[in-house]
């Protein structure tokens, strides 16, 4: 698998990156491992935390936002991951974010 296909998923963490913490697939898989991670938030340390997944110029990248405002469906929140793909996003960044029909909660934009 190349790198510049991968999608990385992660889990929440506080202030530090680890090194194991980050998880690589192939995009044919990649909507599987997100459901898997994502999973995390219906556990009761998890319920201030939304897994969002962002994209940009066909690169996916999934990360956890603690909530500031909402739901895990939707609202904003504070990105509580550092980027790996999508670099022009840091921690502590303000994400908006909103749930779909098929249960993927998107960074949105507008």
């Amino acid at each position: 698998m190349s790198k510049e296909k991968a999608i990385q998923e992660t889990v929440p963490h506080n202030d530090v990156e680890e090194a194991n913490n980050v998880v690589y697939t192939c995009a044919e898989h990649g909507k599987d491992m997100y459901f898997k991670v994502k999973e995390y938030e219906k556990k009761p340390e998890a319920k201030d935390y939304v897994y969002v997944r962002f994209k940009d110029d066909g690169q996916f990248e999934s990360m956890w936002v603690k909530i500031l405002q909402g739901t895990q469906q939707q609202g904003y929140g504070e990105l509580n991951n550092i980027p790996v793909k999508l670099l022009d996003r840091k921690l502590g960044d303000t994400i908006n974010y909103k749930t779909d029909k098929e249960g993927v909660t998107w960074e949105n934009k507008n």
